[in-house]
């Protein structure tokens, strides 16, 4: 019942969203001034493949390619609902100056003169929307950037070198070629230890196994470590974690790891509290830990650190939040998860860090919300 509430709340949104593209902005436009069917029907056939994506989508191992050809209407919108309103606001700043200089007795309302500026000022939020599009798909099919991050830890005998992914999403769009691309630039940092902070795995394991094979091409002194994301238990944790366990991967559920200079503390989602599957249980995760060693704890969502207690950990590693993975969505993020993205400080002196993730969920795109692998230097 949640997820059709939750359905019709976005088509809704979407419906909303095309009836301002057309109001504010579609309906003025040189190309479109003198064919407002033509636009009011380009805009029924872009809703009407967001219905189809949306319900198809659903569908497990659905199309590859017909998945990402229909994403990409819901692209359009977001991209021309963003360049509508700063259409709207050139428009209105260059209405202002027009009657401020005719209020001066400079007549520079001159049919023609407007006329053009008009086009051009049309053409140039065109040109926006095909940059931001263009720009924003390319951020989130691209391999991410390698982001570097200092962090003192209390108690490290000597430094150490930490890769952290989370947010891959392996499934409909993200396959071989991207992990492929991912595992290299892992390997080419030379890490001690590499760490996948959930939702790892978007689709039904069955569809996704021969992808997810290139993990084991991934290279580190100490050890692959993984612990689960709310996606995994929309589709099926236990059968994913299963098929994990038969790769070269740590899977930690609820368990720690003594390394040779701290512990590693990994616990499931705290979506496992919903489905009744494998909850989160800090409290069973440090049982045998050697307190004489810092501590690091993998958890996917921030938020979970408000349900369990987290005091005794020298750093926290998490995912989730895609760092809103499109403007303005980090505002929500931060409601949900009072945390968005990067290096904080808590209340009992830990390090946390929030990954924006390495890949997306639904529509290739990222905007304003980078992705990222973090290379952790742990300064002792």
């Amino acid at each position: 019942m949640k997820i059709l509430v939750f359905v019709g709340i976005i088509f809704i949104i979407l419906a909303l969203m095309k009836f301002y593209i057309y109001k504010r902005f579609l309906k003025h436009t040189f190309i479109f001034k003198n064919h407002r069917f033509l636009a009011m029907g380009l805009l029924g056939i872009i809703y009407l493949a967001e219905l189809a994506f949306f319900f198809l989508a659903k569908d497990r191992g659905f199309n590859h390619n017909i998945y990402i050809f229909l994403s990409f209407f819901v692209i359009i919108t977001y991209f021309l609902f963003l360049v509508a309103i700063i259409g709207d606001i050139i428009f209105s700043i260059t209405k202002q100056k027009n009657i401020s200089l005719v209020s001066e007795g400079n007549h520079i309302q001159d049919y023609t003169r407007r006329k053009a500026l008009k086009i051009i000022l049309d053409l140039g939020i065109f040109i926006l929307f095909f940059i931001f599009t263009f720009k924003g798909t390319r951020n989130a099919l691209n391999i991410p950037d390698i982001k570097e991050v200092e962090v003192a830890i209390k108690g490290l005998k000597k430094d150490k070198h930490i890769v952290m992914v989370s947010d891959v999403h392996v499934g409909k769009v993200i396959q071989s070629d991207f992990l492929h691309g991912m595992v290299e630039k892992i390997n080419s940092l030379n890490p001690d230890i590499v760490v996948i902070v959930g939702d790892l795995v978007d689709e039904h394991i069955d569809f996704v196994k021969e992808h997810l094979l290139v993990l084991n091409n991934l290279k580190s002194k100490e050890g692959v470590f993984y612990v689960s994301g709310n996606h995994e238990y929309y589709h099926g944790i236990e059968s994913i974690l299963d098929f994990l366990k038969t790769l070269k991967l740590n899977v930690l559920t609820n368990e720690n790891v003594e390394l040779e200079d701290f512990n590693i503390v990994g616990i499931s989602d705290i979506a496992g509290l919903r489905f009744n599957i494998l909850p989160p249980d800090i409290e069973r995760a440090k049982i045998g830990l050697n307190e004489n060693k810092p501590s690091i704890l993998l958890t996917h969502q921030p938020k979970s650190l408000k349900m369990i207690n987290h005091d005794g950990f020298d750093l926290i590693l998490c995912g989730h939040t895609h760092a809103g993975q499109v403007f303005p969505l980090s505002i929500f993020v931060w409601l949900d998860q009072h945390y968005v993205h990067g290096l904080y400080r808590l209340e009992n002196d830990a390090n946390l860090y929030v990954s924006s993730g390495a890949g997306f969920w639904g529509p290739p795109i990222r905007f304003l919300a980078p992705s990222e692998i973090v290379s952790l230097r742990l300064k002792a």
